[in-house]
């Protein structure tokens, strides 16, 4: 149980770093992106049931999930989807992070749908911008446990990162409901999705 707990506020502490922990008071922790990827080969080291620091292929694997780790959340961006979903701003069909969740977002429509009493009126995905930012998230956060499971071999660990929209709207629903981390529910959400990614290893590491 304390190990859990460790686990989930040490990747919590290192994903809010990658975001820019300090600059709420004008300074940055160095080297803020490199420090989630460290931490998370970190707690890998120690789930694993048998280190040995002579071979080659443990080093192999470890180098992999670094660098898988690494380019998860530097791959693409997603600071307009997130926005979005905190509900700061409107989404940009200008504005291209990742080019497959940017034309699927800024394209999606529905027709008028109808359930027993209730209308859906139709609409487009792009005139919702909570919406929209929460749909784009849920692709990124896939994308994001995608590549850090893969070197891992780590199968359930894949879909796990699909409730970042979700994470990212309610970190957002905090912010507007008095909890004021000073960036519209930003910091709050980097908190909140390093300790869900942190959970997710404890669970399927």
């Amino acid at each position: 149980m304390i190990q859990a707990i460790i686990i989930i506020l040490l990747n919590s502490f290192c994903f809010r770093v990658r975001g820019g922990f300090g600059e709420k008071w004008d300074w940055k922790l160095p080297l803020c992106k490199w420090w989630f990827c460290t931490g998370w080969t970190l707690c890998c080291i120690y789930l694993m049931p048998t280190v040995d620091w002579h071979s080659w292929l443990f080093w192999s694997k470890i180098i992999c999930i670094f660098i898988g780790a690494r380019l998860s959340t530097n791959i693409t961006g997603w600071g307009e989807a997130v926005a979005c979903a905190l509900g700061l701003r409107k989404p940009d069909p200008k504005e291209l992070h990742c080019l497959p969740f940017d034309k699927f977002c800024d394209n999606l429509s529905w027709p008028e749908i109808k359930i027993f009493k209730w209308v859906i009126p139709a609409g487009k995905l792009i005139d919702h911008a909570k919406l929209y930012g929460v749909v784009w998230l849920t692709g990124r956060g896939t994308l994001l446990t995608l590549m850090i499971a893969l070197p891992m071999n780590n199968i359930p660990l894949i879909l796990w990162g699909a409730p970042m929209g979700v994470i990212y709207w309610f970190a957002g629903w905090l912010y507007r409901h008095g909890l004021d981390d000073g960036k519209g529910g930003w910091r709050i959400a980097e908190w909140l999705e390093g300790a869900y990614l942190g959970s997710g290893l404890c669970l399927f590491g």
